[in-house]
């Protein structure tokens, strides 16, 4: 049955092969299949009805993904959000060099107790809090940057340091 379903999408019946593939239990491969073929809404409507929160996932981060790639980073951020992505976002964000947004999201994330611990996820929110205080400091107000360079790990230290050498 798997391989009648492939050839009708071979053969540019991709939502009948799609149903065949529900049918025998397949759906995360359907939703696969259209995402393939840029069918991102069914897709998502057929995770979010017939698959399990783990694959329900998969398919919102490839879609992520696809909404970054093809420009819409704002909807991007937000199904990040959304999906609790916030590393995630908080990298979407500092990609568009929208920092003033980044750090926000982040500070409230942490404060939240719900940013991930994961290598990744910590070198993100370092650079998020790390260019926010170069930010800040182009804004003149050191007291801020210096406090956020506190957050900022080890990158953030170092930029601290200099900037208290400067004010010295």
């Amino acid at each position: 049955m798997k391989l009648v379903a492939t050839n009708l999408i071979a053969n540019d019946h991709l939502l009948e092969g799609c149903q065949l593939l529900c049918l025998i239990g397949k759906a995360m491969d359907a939703c696969k299949n259209m995402q393939n073929f840029s069918h991102f809404n069914e897709a998502m409507w057929l995770a979010k009805v017939s698959l399990k929160e783990e694959e329900y996932s998969e398919v919102m981060r490839y879609y992520v993904e696809q909404l970054v790639t093809s420009g819409a980073r704002h909807n991007a951020v937000m199904l990040a959000v959304s999906l609790q992505m916030y590393d995630r976002a908080a990298d979407i964000l500092l990609s568009s060099k929208l920092v003033t947004i980044a750090a926000p999201l982040v500070e409230a994330v942490e404060e939240a107790g719900k940013w991930p611990s994961t290598p990744d996820a910590l070198a993100i929110r370092d650079a998020t809090f790390v260019q926010y205080a170069q930010y800040l400091v182009g804004l003149d107000n050191l007291p801020a940057a210096l406090f956020y360079c506190e957050k900022g790990g080890e990158k953030g230290a170092t930029l601290g340091a200099e900037l208290k050498l400067c004010q010295s």
